[in-house]
């Protein structure tokens, strides 16, 4: 979703920059669906308070991918 490009003297310290721009970019975008489920809670908060925990799998999932993203970054080093 996110087209990252590193600095060449960031690109020189790592192992493999590409994969780690790579796992920033899915960091990136976990951050935004996870806080993209949360602005749903939100909006659900205040349309149908009892609905509020529904897109919970969402915040999870982005989380799921931000972890992914990391594991990428911390194996490219």
């Amino acid at each position: 979703m996110f087209k990252i490009e590193l600095r060449p003297e960031i690109r020189k310290t790592l192992k493999d920059p590409d994969r780690f721009a790579k796992g920033l970019s899915a960091v990136y975008t976990g951050l935004v669906l996870s806080m993209g489920g949360v602005g749903i809670m939100l909006f659900l908060f205040f349309q149908k308070p009892e609905n509020v925990l529904h897109p919970t799998w969402l915040i999870v999932l982005g989380f799921a991918i931000v972890a992914w993203g990391e594991w990428q970054k911390y194996q490219s080093k």
